[in-house]
């Protein structure tokens, strides 16, 4: 997953058109070009995001997603968070507060978009010419029954708080096709090996090799968004050729490279 670089030179917020649809409910077209950044910030309400095109990447303090196109994102209401933006991307963010979602869940979300879903957002961002609030009600209210039945989509990663192992997530960010032994990051980051097999699965809920392996995942589709043919993806992560990164991204995302540039 790309390190995120902040600084004052963030997109122009005049390109992504803001509407408000109901009290509480605002609608905004994203349109980002290649390597735009937004510096960490928070919102008062909660946001769903929806991607057509291009990659969204949110990072916030433990956790990081990416929402390749047709993904649907959850970011809950004041959570700090950076946007890194792979390709030219295009998509919607609907602003809500968490009377709108009752059932949001608490931290960053990633579901696959379905039919539906995307229909919901397309009809949402056509409000102005559709002013009615009853039926912005009901709306709602399939999006939110809707998103109850849409498919986790395996595009989260947790980031561990403990400082020794953010130098190894750190290190694995900067360089993913670092391939260490556990024995050398134990030594690297100053714990044990045993205390580090511990302490990272108790923050991540993952071992040392699934998450790199899932981290990994992550930076492909970043850079298959950014037009990187599969060759190059195989050799910047890492992999012993186009075929073994083929297997493991397919593995992942039920898909092949192919396919996910193709949908």
């Amino acid at each position: 997953m790309a390190c995120f670089k902040y600084s004052a030179n963030i997109y122009p917020k005049r390109a992504n058109m803001e509407q408000a649809i109901l009290s509480g409910l605002t609608m905004t077209e994203l349109r980002h070009g290649v390597g735009d950044h937004t510096e960490r910030h928070a919102h008062a309400a909660g946001q769903l995001t929806w991607v057509r095109e291009g990659a969204l990447e949110l990072e916030a303090e433990t956790e990081r997603i990416l929402l390749a196109a047709d993904c649907v994102g959850w970011l809950p209401p004041g959570m700090p968070h950076g946007a890194h933006y792979h390709g030219a991307l295009r998509g919607w963010s609907l602003q809500l507060d968490a009377a709108w979602l009752p059932s949001a869940p608490s931290g960053l979300r990633v579901w696959q978009a379905t039919p539906l879903l995307q229909g919901l957002f397309l009809r949402l961002g056509d409000w102005p010419r559709l002013a009615d609030d009853e039926a912005a009600r009901r709306l709602l209210g399939v999006l939110a029954d809707e998103l109850a039945w849409a498919e986790p989509y395996p595009a989260a990663l947790a980031w561990p708080s403990h400082p020794a192992l953010r130098k190894l997530a750190q290190a694995l960010q900067s360089e993913p096709a670092l391939d260490w032994d556990l024995q050398r990051w134990a030594e690297h980051i100053g714990m044990s090996r045993r205390s580090l097999i511990r302490h990272f699965r108790a923050e991540t809920g993952m071992g040392v090799a699934e998450w790199r392996e899932r981290l990994r995942m992550l930076r492909a589709q970043a850079l298959l968004a950014e037009g990187r043919s599969v060759s190059y993806c195989a050799m910047e992560l890492g992999y012993a050729g186009s075929s073994a990164f083929i297997v493991a991204f397919r593995r992942c995302f039920g898909q092949t490279p192919g396919r996910f540039l193709s949908a």
